[in-house]
């Protein structure tokens, strides 16, 4: 369905609409490079910020918290992720962005950061919203670590730390899970996204202290109004399909990693 309703951009410009990088349905301009590349660094970003966090959560809850506060804590945990976006967009227009944009231009000593509404603000609330999910998913696996693994770690005098890599590294399956799971929803976020990334349709750039576009954000954003430009739904349709092989690859990396490190 992607496809055919992508058909009449891809025979007007072939592929080359993912190689430009300027969006302007008025002047007939329908580049998505920009929203490639933002969708790129935002994921990036959000997962190597997310998945230190979800390992110390799901270790947290599993090796230091008691246990009479572990199911309290993991029900926190989980019911963050069922959260509507809507609302972290709206904690994160009002309440992330401002806050990063001070500290970020404290820290440079500067105005390095001269909106708070930028791709590295989508990238912090990104992480933030898919640590949850990572972190059940790495949680489960750490609880299923069999007794009998465990007495022999301490056995054989691990420390505390060297328990918990080790324990880490047995169930590396679920932390891998985790890993693409997060990926797949920092990849495909749209509301909040659309609401603290900026909306930079005029030029590409990779400083995460600017504002910029993704392609879910960019879908969302321009949908409204494609119906108005002849070829503004059919390239948002091509933009879709491209996100879509992305799913797809993705979710093939997944099961091939997870299927070949089964414990």
């Amino acid at each position: 369905m992607f496809f055919i309703k992508a058909y009449p951009i891809f025979a007007r410009e072939g592929f080359a609409m993912f190689l430009q990088t300027e969006w302007d349905p008025g002047a007939q301009k329908y580049g998505v490079l920009q929203a490639l590349v933002g969708t790129m660094l935002t994921s990036v970003v959000a997962i190597a910020l997310a998945m230190p966090m979800a390992i110390g959560v799901a270790v947290t809850i599993n090796e230091v918290l008691p246990s009479r506060l572990r199911t309290i804590f993991g029900s926190l945990v989980d019911l963050t992720a069922t959260m509507p976006t809507v609302l972290f967009g709206l904690w994160g227009f009002y309440v992330l962005g401002p806050f990063l944009q001070n500290a970020v231009n404290t820290l440079a000593g500067g105005a390095v950061m001269t909106s708070p509404s930028t791709l590295f603000t989508a990238s912090v609330l990104l992480a933030i919203m898919v640590t949850p999910y990572a972190a059940a998913v790495i949680r489960e696996g750490y609880a299923l670590v069999p007794k009998a693994v465990e007495e022999a770690i301490y056995g054989v005098g691990a420390t505390r730390l060297e328990a918990v890599l080790l324990k880490l590294r047995y169930v590396i399956s679920y932390v891998l899970g985790g890993f693409f799971l997060a990926l797949g929803r920092a990849m495909g976020e749209t509301v909040a996204v659309a609401m603290v990334v900026g909306g930079n349709y005029a030029h590409l750039t990779t400083n995460l202290f600017q504002s910029g576009i993704t392609i879910s954000s960019l879908i969302a954003l321009q949908f409204g109004n494609a119906r108005f430009y002849t070829y503004a739904e059919p390239a948002l349709f091509a933009a879709a399909l491209l996100l879509a092989i992305f799913g797809i690859a993705i979710n093939t990396a997944a099961i091939y990693l997870i299927q070949k490190w089964q414990p």
